[in-house]
């Protein structure tokens, strides 16, 4: 009997050795962006140029769009980071008490601002409130208005954005309100200027006049924004595994470089006119870095508008959801290169000295 036991306990070990060397890194497909619809049109319907704004929030982190920054220095402190952006404006971002705040600063002046925590007061919402609760306390229009200067844009909402991401007409601003799918839940709010929802253009769009564009940074500026971008999306993931009460990932300087790497290798084969070489898998990636792992996988998406749009991509797809919300990764890497992003996640064996990926 005895000789039996350790017969059944060295093949279990065995078999435990052979799993974690034979494992094969998880791979996703590439989650795109909704399609961008541009249409200059000569006239607009009266109904159109007249929809009626609610009201302005009175209180809340709304109260800060069209204000200087100077007001959220004295709310809130120096923020814990400055971004650039490939629109114009800087993202101010705070972690404070595990609650992530995200702030777009342009010429001194706050033009949005986005939380998924609700430490923060994004009235008329409550974050987490469902959304049925969210379809009765306002009035929805399938479409709506934006008129700066002598120009008009009209932005249409389809089935699914009235579903995961609807936008909100308000006197003097407008609000995104990021719905989980998964939960039907308000998961996060973004509030913005209608100039920079114009320069965003994240929903189809009709209009007249002039199209408002963002000037294209040069190669120098390009390289600062990939690599904000990249720690934005670090930043977002581990607000929403701490919201889902699961621990924060490590960010590997490793792997955020390997998923860069990544993100600019799409971007070129896409752009490429003759066959190039396969991508390599993540597993011939992470052998090549000597990174040792017990399990691994790679979100990518791209043609998207900035970090907080993949991320709400990749939580509304359940193939690329699963990953963000494992239990058992310890660290992250987080890359992008123009408008194409790579999200890498490891799992490591916490006492290892490789740990950390460095």
């Amino acid at each position: 009997m005895k000789t039996l036991f350790r017969i059944l306990i060295i093949a279990t070990c065995l078999g435990i050795i052979y799993y974690y060397s034979n494992v094969e890194p998880s791979k996703t497909e590439l989650l795109e962006g909704p399609s961008q619809i541009i249409q200059p049109v000569s006239n607009i319907e009266d109904q159109k140029k007249n929809q009626n704004n609610l009201p302005r929030p009175t209180t809340g982190i709304s109260k800060f769009i069209g204000q200087s920054s100077t007001d959220i220095l004295d709310n809130y402190g120096k923020p814990d980071r400055i971004d650039p952006s490939e629109f114009g404006y800087e993202w101010w971002m705070y972690h404070g008490n595990d609650a992530l705040l995200m702030v777009g600063v342009e010429d001194g002046m706050v033009t949005q601002i986005y939380t998924n925590s609700p430490s923060f007061n994004t009235a008329p919402y409550v974050i987490d409130q469902s959304l049925d609760d969210v379809y009765r306390m306002t009035i929805f229009e399938q479409e709506v208005t934006v008129q700066i200067e002598g120009n008009l844009y009209i932005f249409a909402m389809n089935e699914q954005d009235m579903h995961s991401r609807i936008l909100v007409n308000y006197e003097g601003l407008y609000a995104q309100l990021y719905i989980d799918t998964e939960t039907n839940k308000l998961d996060g709010v973004r509030f913005i200027d209608g100039k920079t929802l114009v320069l965003h253009k994240p929903y189809e769009l009709q209009f007249v006049g002039e199209l408002l564009e963002a000037t294209t940074p040069s190669s120098f500026q390009q390289v600062d924004i990939n690599r904000a971008n990249g720690l934005q999306l670090t930043d977002l993931a581990n607000a929403y595994r701490q919201k889902n009460r699961l621990p924060v990932l490590l960010a590997s300087p490793q792997l955020n470089l390997l998923a860069e790497t990544q993100s600019e290798g799409m971007l070129l084969e896409s752009m490429a006119t003759q066959a190039t070489e396969p991508t390599k898998s993540l597993d011939e990636r992470l052998n090549e870095i000597d990174m040792a792992f017990q399990s691994a996988a790679e979100n990518v998406a791209s043609n998207y508008k900035d970090s907080i749009e993949v991320m709400y991509g990749w939580i509304n797809s359940k193939e690329h959801r699963e990953w963000l919300l494992n239990d058992k990764l310890t660290l992250i890497g987080s890359g992008t290169f123009v408008n194409y992003y790579t999200q890498i996640y490891i799992e490591q064996n916490i006492d290892s000295d490789e740990r950390y990926g460095l």
